[in-house]
């Protein structure tokens, strides 16, 4: 396995964090104890300051970072999430239950600033850039946005059969991108909710969707283990990968707009460790590939240009700076 990473992180679940950075390659970790409340999901913040994990002791905790500092726990009840995430400045963490309750919380204070019941649990969940905004995929439904201030819902996008698997925005707050379980990708204009272009190319369903930076284009890519380079006003393709090995379910460029991050799932196991591939915007080239021990739980680019992953083992988060 390649050895990319530069410092390592271990945060023990429902405990204290405990924290071990080295400079070189090398990882150093720290003993934590072992707790049975394991981590299904890890969130991170752009700034690089903040994470969170909903954990089986049916509890969503947040640390801050780099220091692990325990800041808040929040009871989830009886819950089973399916989708958590975070705003980009860490202000705000969205869950959405199997039983198709969503909760918007304050990272600041642990109150509810939103809260919905839908027909169906969430298959994606989105904030916009400036945190403004929410979009939310429930299966097989239309994906709703709503505004975050005055709780109220602002419009729907189409309905495609089977629902949306994949919903971004557009860095500017102007374009919405779904990739959607009837094949299609579509990229909507984020202030009516109108449909602007639609790619119909994909054999199998698109799972993973990122804008470039400039909101040109949109980087997708799901069963066809194909990462394609979609022109957002047209629909067109611009660029197709070579095959993959496995399908991408998680994609996201770099701050500056260069780099493209793309962490896999295994298709045959998806429980499995599978590759994270970072490769160049501009011309697809590949330039680093890292195949963690445990399958990644969560990732992000960080303001400052640093690609963080987290994996987990029983009672810990580790995080890993890869770039």
């Amino acid at each position: 396995m390649k050895r990319g990473l530069l410092a390592g992180l271990v945060i023990a679940c429902g405990l204290s964090a405990q924290v071990a950075e080295v400079a070189t390659i090398e990882v150093t970790t720290i003993e934590v104890a072992t707790i049975p409340a394991e981590a299904g999901f890890v969130v991170l913040a752009k700034t690089g300051r903040l994470a969170a994990a909903v954990c089986r002791d049916k509890t969503l905790h947040v640390w801050s970072l780099p220091d692990g500092k325990a800041v808040r726990s929040i009871d989830v009840g009886d819950r089973a999430m399916d989708v958590v995430t975070i705003s980009d400045d860490g202000r705000w963490i969205a869950a959405g239950d199997h039983r198709g309750g969503y909760t918007v919380w304050d990272t600041a204070s642990g109150a509810v600033q939103m809260e919905l019941k839908m027909a169906f649990y969430p298959f994606a969940i989105a904030f916009s850039t400036d945190g403004k905004r929410i979009a939310i995929a429930p299966a097989g439904e239309p994906v709703q946005i709503y505004d975050l201030a005055s709780r109220k819902k602002l419009f729907e996008l189409q309905r495609p059969v089977g629902g949306t698997a994949a919903v971004a925005f557009s860095r500017d707050g102007a374009r919405i991108a779904t990739a959607d379980a009837d094949t299609e990708v579509r990229v909507y204009d984020a202030r009516t909710g109108e449909l602007i272009s639609s790619n119909a190319d994909f054999l199998m369903v698109p799972l993973a969707a990122a804008f470039t930076a400039d909101g040109k284009h949109v980087l997708t890519a799901g069963g066809d283990k194909i990462i394609a380079l979609v022109d957002a006003a047209t629909g067109n393709v611009k660029r197709r990968s070579a095959k993959l090995v496995d399908p991408p379910i998680y994609m996201e460029t770099s701050p500056d707009g260069a780099l493209l991050a793309a962490g896999l799932m295994h298709a045959d196991n998806m429980l499995q460790p599978a590759p994270l591939m970072i490769s160049e915007v501009a011309s697809g080239r590949t330039v680093q590939e890292w195949k963690p021990a445990t399958m990644m739980v969560g990732g992000t680019w960080t303001t400052d240009g640093h690609l963080l992953v987290a994996t987990t083992t029983k009672g810990a988060i580790h995080l890993w700076r890869v770039r």
